[in-house]
């Protein structure tokens, strides 16, 4: 464990902790390269072995992670008590999917995307670089969940 300056204890995952958790999950977010400009967009992925999987379409993200520049995956999550976080980053260069040398879980073989429409690009992001932490919240009312303050939720 190592302390950060506001006093608190963050622990820095192992690769081996990171795919675990990479494993329990399903949702991320995707920071690619767009030209000049970063992008990020939420994901839902599969992982296969240590490659993470995702499905989208023809446009700006697939675009970018097939231009040959490197893409980020982070994942985060928290205990069943909200009393511990923990976040992933996973980079490396994107790659469309090669069914002759990987293999989706059977489990995640049919995974939609959250968002509709036809998402016929398989694209797979094997890791060159994995880190990740861990570390004690306060309490929970103050971050989480979320509020949406949209027309509808009023």
């Amino acid at each position: 464990m190592t302390d950060s300056p506001a006093g608190s204890r963050t622990e820095l995952l192992n690769p081996d902790e990171c795919w675990r958790y990479l494993r329990a999950s399903y949702i991320g977010r995707l920071a690619v390269i767009n030209g000049d400009i970063p992008e990020i967009f939420p994901v839902n992925f599969s992982v296969a072995g240590e490659t993470l999987v995702f499905r989208t379409a023809p446009g700006t993200k697939l675009r970018a992670l097939l231009s040959g520049a490197v893409a980020a995956l982070e994942v985060d999550g928290l205990n069943p008590y909200a009393t511990e976080v923990w976040s992933v980053v996973a980079k490396g260069r994107p790659e469309p999917f090669d069914e002759t040398r990987m293999a989706l879980p059977d489990a995640d073989a049919d995974r939609e995307p959250w968002e509709p429409g036809i998402k016929d690009h398989l694209v797979a992001l094997t890791p060159t670089d994995i880190s990740g932490r861990r570390f004690a919240v306060r309490s929970r009312t103050r971050w989480w969940p979320p509020v949406d303050f949209s027309a509808d939720w009023l």
